[in-house]
């Protein structure tokens, strides 16, 4: 007889058949038991129960519950990045209305408390105007924001926090640690720094490089203060954090 565990065909994350419908309800079950139970505990049958499906069905669509685990794991990163689409051809839509929700985290706390205007002693910009090194420090102050909304969504972090103590006891899941944020962030920032260092603004020859280095600072200085997703971060504390990484990035890529 074939246990949770044991391996079956397809790939991981990709649909059986005309039903993304179930895909999604089994998904959506997945994360719930397995915040719940933990991965270990977690049974397919109770997923199945869940999502109202039967456990063959969800064996059908995801092979074994590694391969759900996996693919619940690269959804919930999906889920919050969602929204993090602005127009490749404007930096606009990188300054968004920081009060405001993105669709992907409503029903979803932030993890950021709402006092998000700026912090005590708060710096309108480096010297520049528009166009210049204040207009990018914006942007980047901006950008920061959107990263620690993503980072710190309440589900996505308890389940990165699970993973995590997962994955020593269950070395097959080390798959779900190989990206730690959704490349959209940084595929984003890459091209902001593409086309300010175009404009003569910014001098950056490693534009992939640079954005994953900006990501990783706000990253771990974000799961650092809000111990990894369990505190809300207050936003002073995020705006710190973002101010404080642009303050360094045009410091040392300004022409």
């Amino acid at each position: 007889m074939r246990t949770d565990s044991a391996p079956r065909r397809g790939a991981v994350g990709r649909p059986a058949g005309p039903h993304p419908a179930k895909r999604q309800a089994i998904l959506e079950a997945a994360v719930a038991v397995f915040l719940r139970e933990g991965y270990t505990r977690a049974s397919v049958d109770v997923i199945a129960d869940e999502a109202r499906v039967s456990k063959q069905t969800v064996y059908n669509h995801f092979g074994d519950k590694q391969r759900l685990f996996l693919a619940a794991v690269e959804g919930e990163r999906e889920r919050v990045a969602a929204d993090f689409t602005p127009d490749p051809d404007s930096d606009l839509d990188l300054d968004p209305d920081l009060d405001s929700e993105p669709a992907s985290h409503r029903g979803h706390d932030s993890g950021l408390d709402h006092d998000s205007g700026p912090g005590p002693g708060h710096d309108s910009g480096l010297e520049g105007g528009a166009g210049g090194a204040g207009d990018v420090r914006a942007a980047l102050v901006a950008f920061g924001h959107r990263v620690l909304r993503v980072l710190l969504d309440e589900r996505a972090s308890a389940l990165r926090r699970l993973v995590i103590s997962e994955v020593a006891r269950h070395p097959s899941l080390r798959p779900a640690c190989a990206d730690g944020e959704p490349q959209q962030l940084v595929s984003h920032l890459v091209a902001l720094l593409t086309r300010r260092t175009e404009r003569g603004e910014l001098d950056v020859d490693d534009p992939a490089t640079v954005a994953r280095q900006f990501v990783a600072l706000l990253v771990q200085q974000g799961l650092h203060q809000s111990m990894y997703g369990t505190r809300p971060l207050p936003g002073h504390e995020a705006a710190a954090i973002c101010e404080k990484a642009a303050d360094l990035f045009v410091r040392a890529y300004r022409r």
